[in-house]
C-alpha cells in the first residue's frame, strides 16, 4: 500500500452547520479518520455530537468527537481559515455567481493552507446565504439524494492523489511527510 501524505489534509476542517443526526456525525468523523483529516467543526448542532448514537458511528474516531469544536455560528467556524468550499446537491447559477466545481477540481484548492468544507444540515442542504460564506463550491449533483455521512466521504477524493508513488508532482509528498 503507497504511502499517504497526510500534512497536506491537516490543515482542512470538516464544517458540519446545524447537523441534525448524532448517528451522521459519529459517521462524519469515522469517514475523516479514515482519510487523515482531524479538525471538526459544529455550527449548532441539534443533536448530541458526544452522545452514544455518534461513538456507535465514529468506531475509532472518538478522537475527532472529544476534539470538535462547537460553535453558534458559520462567520465563528471559518474565522481561522483563509479557503472556504461550501457543498451542494443542486446547480445554483441563477442565484450564485461563484462556478459549481466538481469535487476533484475544488477539494484541492482547499490543501496545505487554513481551510474549511462546508456540509449543510440533511433536510435542506446549505442555504444560499450559508453559501455565501464560501469562496468556491463543490457541486455534487449526480448524487443529490446523499446522507450527510455520504456526501462527507466525498473527502475521501483528497486522499488518493497525496499517495507517495503518485506521478502527477502537483500532488507528491515530501518523504518526510508521508506515513
Amino acid at each position: 500500500m503507497a504511502a499517504v501524505c497526510f500534512s497536506r489534509l491537516e490543515p482542512i476542517t470538516i464544517v458540519l452547520v446545524s447537523p441534525q443526526g448524532a448517528l451522521n456525525v459519529g459517521s462524519i468523523a469515522r469517514v475523516m479518520k479514515n482519510m487523515g483529516l482531524s479538525r471538526l467543526t459544529l455550527v449548532a448542532p441539534e443533536c448530541d455530537p458526544h452522545g452514544e448514537e455518534a461513538r456507535r458511528m465514529a468506531v475509532h474516531a472518538f478522537d475527532i468527537l472529544d476534539q470538535a469544536r462547537i460553535v453558534a455560528t458559520i462567520p465563528e467556524a471559518i474565522a481561522d481559515v483563509t479557503r472556504t468550499i461550501a457543498t451542494t446537491g443542486r446547480s445554483r447559477s441563477r442565484s450564485v455567481d461563484t462556478p459549481l466545481l466538481p469535487p476533484e477540481i475544488g477539494l484541492p484548492w482547499l490543501l496545505d493552507t487554513p481551510s474549511a468544507l462546508l456540509f449543510g444540515p440533511e433536510d435542506r442542504g446549505l442555504s444560499n446565504d450559508e453559501l455565501a460564506y464560501a469562496q468556491r463550491f463543490c457541486l455534487y449533483s449526480q448524487y443529490r439524494n446523499l446522507s450527510l455521512a455520504q456526501s462527507g466521504s466525498g473527502c475521501g477524493r483528497l486522499r488518493p492523489r497525496f499517495s507517495a508513488g503518485n506521478s502527477d508532482r502537483r500532488y507528491r509528498c515530501e518523504p518526510s511527510h508521508t506515513i
